[in-house]
């Protein structure tokens, strides 16, 4: 069986937006067999029971053209250590993620597959283009300090979603699992390697339910922008094969 997409959404205490996440990607216009893997990343709500529903939901529904996975990490893995689990589970032609946070339309996942398929060496990502004040001038200097350490013009690095095909994620050998510098390392590793990388206009919305696990706490918002610039000049200093 042939899978025409794979999308993998880490779930970090994310039990109102299950159900949600799952209506969106159902109702993605696709006839060929989609995959959806949700990862439970050591989550202590409901997250993990709203995933055991919507899998049965779907295994009842007749015609039906999805494939649901749980994945089910007891300890947390961090932002990277749950996307790498789902993506090591994938069997989509072309593999990626996107937040579980509702922030980002389940469809500008399928619109982006739409921009790239049917290629092999290819990367596609977002590009948020609403104004998200405070946070909208966090990213852009993150970008900058990005930029001048890696040596590569890079923008809205951390946006959603992303999308590649099979043959690009093998070039993903040692990705990082703390904060959110797995983005900044694929995108990295892309330009390294001349894959092409198309880019998408996405809107970021605001979340309904839940807060960030790094934003709204001072003292993991500091860390994450030290750990970020300290893993910044280890890239660009680390041998990729």
């Amino acid at each position: 069986m042939t899978v025409n997409f794979s999308l993998v959404l880490p779930c970090y205490n994310e039990e109102l937006n299950i159900i949600h996440l799952y209506e969106e990607f159902k109702n993605i216009p696709d006839k060929n067999v989609k995959e959806l893997i949700f990862v439970n990343n050591g989550s202590t709500d409901k997250t993990e029971e709203n995933i055991d529903k919507v899998i049965n939901q779907s295994n009842h529904e007749k015609d039906s053209n999805l494939i649901i996975k749980k994945l089910n990490l007891s300890k947390n893995q961090g932002y990277g250590g749950g996307i790498k689990a789902g993506l090591e589970v994938a069997e989509g032609d072309y593999i990626g993620w996107t937040h579980a946070d509702l922030q980002t339309p389940l469809l500008d996942f399928y619109k982006l597959f739409n921009l790239i398929k049917n290629k092999k060496k290819i990367f596609g990502k977002g590009v948020r283009t609403n104004n998200r004040g405070y946070f909208g001038l966090i990213s852009r200097f993150h970008e900058f300090l990005a930029s001048k350490i890696l040596g590569y013009n890079l923008k809205e690095i951390n946006a959603q979603p992303k999308i590649f095909s099979k043959d690009v994620l093998k070039l993903f050998t040692n990705m990082p699992l703390k904060w959110t510098t797995l983005d900044t390392y694929v995108v990295y590793i892309c330009l390294q390697n001349n894959i092409e990388i198309v880019e998408m206009g996405v809107v970021f919305n605001n979340r309904i339910y839940g807060e960030s696990k790094w934003q709204n706490n001072f003292s993991n918002f500091i860390k994450h922008i030290f750990f970020n610039l300290v893993y910044l000049v280890q890239l660009r200093f680390q041998k990729n094969k």
